[in-house]
């Protein structure tokens, strides 16, 4: 099970930029994954549930938005979503130039508590 591993890396970072900015905790940390990835959210889910015992994720959501596999066109430049894996665009029939998304992994943004005594606490997390 990969979402393990996965939501402890979401933890870590989302910690360490917690830390960095004085926060007392994370509230919602917020994540894109391509399909291609293939994570199940439920798992992931499950899995970030476990891992975020005991630290400043320790009540934290996980938002995840699943990125769709997306080609672009060799002839028209147009990006297009790749649907059941013909990779032939819709706009003009052109070949694709290959994939440009779906294969993301990415720790988007965090909400996090922050003391507003904290200097720190006027940069963005």
């Amino acid at each position: 099970m990969h979402e393990f591993s996965i939501a402890q890396g979401l933890i870590e970072a989302a910690t360490a930029a917690a830390q960095q900015a004085g926060a007392r905790a994370v509230t919602i940390l917020r994540c894109r994954i391509g399909i291609i990835r293939q994570v199940d959210n439920s798992l992931l889910t499950d899995a970030f549930e476990l891992a975020r015992e005991g630290g400043l994720c320790s009540k934290a959501l996980l938002d995840i938005e699943k990125v769709p596999l997306r080609a672009q066109c060799t002839a028209c430049d147009e990006p297009f979503e790749v649907d059941d894996w013909n990779w032939r665009c819709p706009k003009c029939d052109g070949e694709s130039r290959g994939l440009v998304g779906g294969d993301e992994l990415e720790l988007v943004s965090i909400e996090a508590e922050v003391d507003d005594e904290d200097p720190r606490a006027a940069e963005r997390v």
